[in-house]
């Protein structure tokens, strides 16, 4: 019978994991403060200790990561639609983060969500590492899999009809038969069909 702690630390990594699936899932969407709690939990699994102050006065420092009591990284995170937003990540902006921290930690890392441009690029050395759109990507689906394949799989089957029985599931072609389209959902796995319109 499991004991109350494991139950809780059940409930508790499921809450987690719940978290950042829906905000991997929108990351495009999210808003500063759900960015740098995703980007807190991948430094977490690559092994370390992480502490989020975003705030006034932090050097454009969002979280720190931490080896040990010793302050190895610093992390800034920019959460920018590319969608929506037509800026890039400039270099000024990168060598202002560098400057900022250079002396006091190991290391500088810059998430974002969309693009450096390329002199922003030239910044980068042994000390910053920038991370871009399609680096963060990479990222995720190496250390969260199976939150990135659900956020891919719901995004794949968004235009997809949804189950009238549990309004949760989307209904999947199961096999047509005497004009009859067969649909099953993936959620609840209910089948129903719809007539296929003659041609």
């Amino acid at each position: 019978m499991p004991s109350l702690l494991e139950i809780t630390d059940y409930v508790n990594n499921s809450a987690k994991a719940h978290k950042l699936m829906k905000i991997i899932h929108t990351i495009d969407d999210c808003n500063a403060n759900d960015f740098n709690y995703v980007i807190s939990e991948l430094l977490q699994k690559m092994g370390y200790s992480t502490q989020i102050i975003d705030g006034k006065n932090d050097k454009g420092v969002d979280i720190i990561g931490f080896v040990g009591n010793q302050r190895e990284i610093a992390v800034q995170c920019k959460a920018w639609n590319p969608k929506r937003n037509t800026e890039q990540v400039s270099k000024e902006c990168v060598q202002s983060f560098k400057g900022a921290t250079m002396n006091e930690y190991q290391y500088a890392l810059f998430f974002t969500t969309h693009y450096f441009t390329m002199p922003a690029l030239e910044v980068a050395d042994d000390f910053l590492i920038l991370i871009d759109r399609k680096k963060l990507f990479i990222l995720l689906a190496k250390y969260f899999p199976e939150a990135f394949a659900n956020s891919y799989y719901q995004y794949s089957i968004a235009e997809l009809n949804s189950c009238k029985a549990c309004h949760n599931g989307k209904l999947l072609k199961l096999y047509s038969r005497n004009s009859r389209i067969y649909y099953w959902c993936e959620n609840c796995g209910n089948v129903d069909f719809n007539f296929q319109p003659k041609s």
